[in-house]
């Protein structure tokens, strides 16, 4: 039974989309902290792709429409919220941009019929320190700009060890798994060594969102395949800008992140992956521009790339045929590369008296 303060907390709603896949475990921190209970939509389904798809215009991409469907989910079944959570996501480092429909999410989203009250935490550290967006949505909260620093440090903290976490090799949904159900960041019992690795590229709203995808790492697993994320790579690899030529930069941010992912498999990483499959959502413009860069990049070095595009009429059966073509493939190359370095004649040995 909840306590009178537990049952005072404002009830705060989070879609279970876009940027909960990355920053999930910062919000739910910095909500807890400001004595908040959080309200989850359940996980994608095909009625949530429906209402989605319904109340979203055509030109949108899927993970678009998926986050409309999970507004109204939560609008549907939980109509005591005090607080829909849409923040504002403009620029995470000062070099760089998202997408411009994010950027207007909450100015879409709080005229939708029936939408309670937004709460807005704007990320845009060309213009200010997230601190001070906190703190403003700490005032809303009715909480003191002491709460709120406070809140936004403990925040900070967690969020750094989940990414750590990551980064130690966990998969993105156990972690995630972990930090819904509270418990300490722990790696999973680590899996037999597989033939083939791959490099799966892509938002991670398209990565693991298991029902838009079909369960696509499950299904790259079943063909022993090891999945790498750029959420499992080192830090240091992107704390450098990728220039493309001297005319042209990239100012989409995580773009940016991908094609510095890349660039290591291409130097420091290059024997780590056998692979790279990019996982594109139909409409997306930044994926479709940097996706013909990769591809030029990966063919230099002969490493196989695959792109696959999804919507919501994505059939299982196609994705498939592609799958299992891409993967044998590469078990194909390296069993060539295996009988030609094993039956490679000797050197004789030259003595010198």
């Amino acid at each position: 039974m909840k306590t009178p303060e537990e049952k005072k907390k404002p009830k705060v709603g989070i879609p279970r989309a876009l940027h909960y896949y990355k920053f999930y475990p910062f919000w739910k921190k910095l909500l807890e902290e400001l004595d908040t209970e959080i309200v989850l939509s359940p996980p994608t389904n095909k009625k949530i792709v429906e209402e989605g798809v319904s109340h979203g215009f055509g030109e949108l991409c899927i993970p678009l429409k998926v986050y409309y469907g999970h507004v109204m989910k939560l609008i549907e079944e939980h109509p005591d919220l005090d607080y829909l959570f849409v923040p504002r996501y403009v620029s995470e480092v000062k070099e760089a941009y998202f997408c411009p429909k994010f950027l207007s999410l909450p100015d879409v989203i709080k005229i939708i019929e029936g939408v309670p009250k937004l709460l807005t935490l704007e990320v845009n550290v060309k213009e200010f320190p997230i601190s001070f967006s906190v703190i403003e949505m700490a005032k809303e909260l009715g909480k003191s700009r002491t709460k709120a620093l406070d809140a936004y440090e403990k925040a900070e903290k967690y969020f750094e060890k989940y990414q750590e976490f990551l980064r130690d090799g966990a998969p993105v949904n156990y972690a995630l798994r972990l930090v819904n159900k509270d418990k300490p960041f722990k790696l999973p019992k680590k899996r037999e060594e597989k033939e083939v690795r791959l490099l799966l590229l892509g938002h991670p709203y398209n990565l693991f969102d298991k029902f838009i995808n079909l369960d696509f790492q499950k299904k790259l697993r079943e063909r022993d395949v090891e999945v790498l994320t750029i959420e499992n790579l080192p830090e240091w690899i992107y704390k450098t800008p990728v220039i493309v030529n001297k005319k042209l930069r990239n100012y989409w941010g995580h773009e940016e992140e991908l094609m510095q992912a890349v660039r290591y498999f291409l130097n420091e990483g290059r024997n780590r992956i056998d692979g790279v499959i990019f996982l594109v959502s139909f409409a997306c413009g930044p994926d479709s521009l940097i996706s013909e860069l990769i591809m030029r990049d990966l063919k230099t070095r002969k490493i196989p790339f695959l792109e696959i595009t999804m919507d919501e009429h994505s059939g299982e059966a196609g994705m498939l045929t592609r799958i299992e073509s891409f993967v044998e493939m590469i078990k194909r190359k390296k069993k060539k590369l295996r009988a030609r370095s094993e039956g490679k004649p000797k050197k004789e040995q030259i003595r010198i008296s």
